[in-house]
């Protein structure tokens, strides 16, 4: 296939980005390149991978879409899914939700020891500095 120079341009910025994710090396005289990159731009997890592969395929003029029926149902399914209750919120124990990577936690608050006050820790230090006696 006779590629554009626009897609040629696109094809470099992919180069190192499909190798470094994928370990494989993007060569314009394979037959199957575009068959390739679609693939691989659905398997990818980098946004600017994934639409730099769409917009080959545009300018290609293949029908591609980046989502696929099987990963459809999995975000829907993901989305359905209720979130889990906390247990006996009223044991006298404190618990903090916390929304990780989309995912909501629920922990124990832990409360930090706080160090007592004492006598040193009061007292200024003394410290040398180009011959000088310097409080901290």
């Amino acid at each position: 296939m006779a590629y554009s120079p626009e897609m040629v341009s696109l094809l470099q910025q992919l180069r190192s980005r499909i190798f470094a994710e994928f370990g494989m090396k993007i060569r314009l005289v394979d037959p199957d390149l575009l068959q390739t990159l679609g693939s691989l731009g659905k398997k990818s997890r980098a946004p600017f991978t994934r639409k730099t592969v769409v917009k080959i395929m545009e300018l290609g003029d293949i029908n591609y879409d980046i989502d696929d029926t099987e990963t459809q149902k999995n975000k829907a399914a993901l989305a359905a899914k209720p979130e889990p209750l906390l247990e006996n919120s009223n044991s006298g124990q404190d618990f903090s939700t916390v929304t990780y990577r989309g995912n909501k936690v629920s922990r124990k608050k832990v409360e930090t020891p706080v160090p007592a006050k004492t006598f040193e820790n009061l007292k200024p230090s003394k410290r040398m500095y180009r011959g000088q006696v310097v409080y901290e």
